[in-house]
């Protein structure tokens, strides 16, 4: 696959995990199952979680998107990974949780305004009949300059089998 219709996106969210309001990709640009890449947008200027609420004098603090944001935008991708690549289905009993990060390098200050291009990369992959365990490379630019670099993992069971199973 790779594209994605507005529908399969409105699936996925309207049975994702957490609320619209938690998943902050705003466009999927591609999808590319063979090579466990996905390249989407988020736009810098809606409201996010942690970012909406910076206060105090912004010629000091500059406003800008913050580092939880960031990091729950890697958990976004790592659902649509999850999803989208490997076929686990929210409504099929599919859960996910992030469980390490190896990485994560804040680059440069994603500040409100251009969007952030993001580019997801499977480096690592298990696949089991209940069991899904990947590890992501994430790269967000903004205005070509890489802004955030991160290396974690995940796990995505069905009817929550986390332990005591064997893939």
């Amino acid at each position: 696959m790779n594209t994605l219709s507005r529908n399969d996106l409105e699936r996925f969210v309207s049975t994702f995990l957490y609320s619209a309001d938690a998943f902050l990709v705003d466009e999927v640009l591609r999808l590319d199952r063979e090579r466990g890449e996905i390249d989407a947008l988020m736009d810098t200027t809606r409201p996010l979680p942690v970012s909406r609420f910076q206060v105090g004098d912004p010629r000091a603090h500059p406003r800008h998107v913050s580092a939880p944001d960031l990091v729950l935008l890697t958990g976004s991708l790592g659902c649509l990974h999850a999803y989208f690549l490997h076929d686990c289905r929210w409504e099929e009993g599919w859960v996910g949780f992030g469980n390490r990060i190896h990485r994560a390098d804040f680059r440069s200050l994603v500040t409100v305004g251009p969007p952030l291009l993001l580019h997801s990369k499977e480096t690592r992959v298990r696949v089991g009949p209940k069991r899904v365990v990947l590890r992501y490379e994430f790269r967000f630019l903004q205005e070509g300059k890489l802004a955030y670099f991160g290396d974690q993992s995940a796990i995505f069971v069905k009817d929550r089998a986390l332990v005591g199973e064997e893939d």
